[in-house]
């Protein structure tokens, strides 16, 4: 005989669109090893709805108002703690939903006792006797996203070792004390308070780094070498190689890039074109990749904040890996580039999946925007389902497969 099962509660959505309700369909029949299922508003028993969405108070006045005995979910980026109503935090996880399904379920059982046996509002429907267990069912596989990436001109094939070598040599991989001695540190952000760390914030456009991607841009509509000068040395780039000439080492650069600019500062930039026949006189060792010093310029401009313009609560996602052949690697850097090139996630949620620092997440992810690698995702989904974590079984040889069978595994 089979165990009798238990019958699922049934859940109305609101303020969710058609991708977000089919999501949460499949993520509470699957990870949720169908603990509750989704339905139309007259069949449900639970209402749950997207406090974020831009009408919530009326749905949510709306439903009180219809069903006042219906217990309603709320899901929000903020905490929220309204009566007669439960709360989880975006994004959403199956350990929240099991949570809040528990405490609906122990007050519907308190209620049946106090009221001597009368019917509670959340009693689900009989199923069928011969309902069979529901299956243990894997995780839904993520969506497809469609992304973009705008192929870069060819650079000239002809290249000497020497230069080849100029090249790659901003390349290296940083541990956490390497990596605050090449950074910087802050000292008037505490990273370890939360209001703090959601303002600690810059903007590029205050920084040479804002000027060059500025510049570069401008090179590339024009096909054409241009220098940048200001206060500083003189930058030259070179969009047909995607290459940058400048006279200083990391060093020299760091310190110019970490320094805000002001007014007096704004008013030197100047943008030329360059002769070609002087730049051929220029040293080729002091060449380097574009994107690998615009990376270089985001890290010491960052200090470990986020660029502005960027929300940390909403999540973020890489269109493709980061080419780390050629550029710095920070702390943890692999790490959060296969959770954002996975699925998106907040910048918070990346931290703390991974259990490091707040700052090493925000000058990743500065890094990868400069670049043009890093995208704010614009889907409700992203922010309402957290992206469950799965474990790929490891490979059996033939003798544990083998010994596996004669034990009845």
């Amino acid at each position: 005989m089979s165990k009798a099962t238990k019958t699922p509660f049934r859940i109305a959505l609101h303020g969710m669109d058609s991708r977000t309700c089919k999501t949460m369909e499949m993520y509470l029949k699957g990870p949720c090893r169908g603990a509750a299922i989704v339905v139309d508003e007259a069949e449900a028993n639970i209402d749950m709805i997207d406090a974020d969405h831009p009408k919530a108070r009326d749905i949510l006045d709306a439903r009180k108002a219809s069903t006042p005995a219906r217990p309603i979910i709320l899901l929000s980026l903020q905490n929220l703690q309204l009566d007669n109503t439960y709360f989880i935090k975006k994004p959403v996880n199956v350990e929240q939903i099991l949570a809040v399904l528990d405490k609906i379920k122990a007050v519907a059982h308190a209620r049946k006792a106090i009221g001597g046996g009368v019917k509670p509002v959340l009693d689900p429907q009989p199923k069928a006797p011969d309902s069979p267990e529901p299956a243990k069912l894997e995780p839904p596989k993520k969506m497809a996203m469609d992304v973009y990436v705008n192929k870069s001109k060819t650079a000239n094939p002809v290249e000497t070792e020497h230069h080849k070598a100029s090249k790659h040599q901003s390349a290296m991989q940083l541990n956490e004390g390497g990596f605050s001695a090449f950074l910087g540190t802050l000292t008037n952000i505490d990273f370890d308070d939360e209001a703090q760390l959601l303002t600690a914030c810059y903007d590029p456009r205050q920084y040479f780094l804002g000027y060059v991607q500025s510049a570069y841009k401008t090179a590339n509509l024009q096909s054409r070498v241009l220098q940048l000068c200001s206060i500083w040395k003189p930058l030259t780039i070179f969009p047909e190689t995607q290459e940058i000439w400048v006279d200083a080492d990391d060093k020299q650069t760091r310190a110019f890039a970490g320094m805000p600019l002001g007014k007096g500062s704004v008013s030197k930039m100047i943008l030329t074109a360059v002769d070609p026949a002087i730049t051929i006189q220029r040293p080729e060792n002091k060449l380097q990749d574009m994107w690998a010093f615009v990376w270089k310029l985001a890290i010491w401009t960052s200090k470990g904040r986020f660029p502005i313009g960027l929300d940390i609560q909403r999540p973020v996602y890489l269109e493709r890996w980061p080419n780390f052949t050629r550029l710095v690697i920070t702390p943890d850097a692999l790490r959060i580039a296969a959770l954002l090139v996975q699925a998106p996630r907040t910048p918070l949620e990346v931290s703390g999946l991974l259990h490091v620092k707040p700052q090493y997440v925000f000058v990743f992810i500065s890094a990868c925007q400069a670049i043009g690698i890093l995208k704010q995702s614009e889907r409700q989904v992203d922010t309402v389902i957290a992206v469950e974590q799965t474990t790929k079984p490891k490979n059996k040889g033939l003798l544990s497969k083998i010994l596996s069978k004669l034990r009845g595994a």
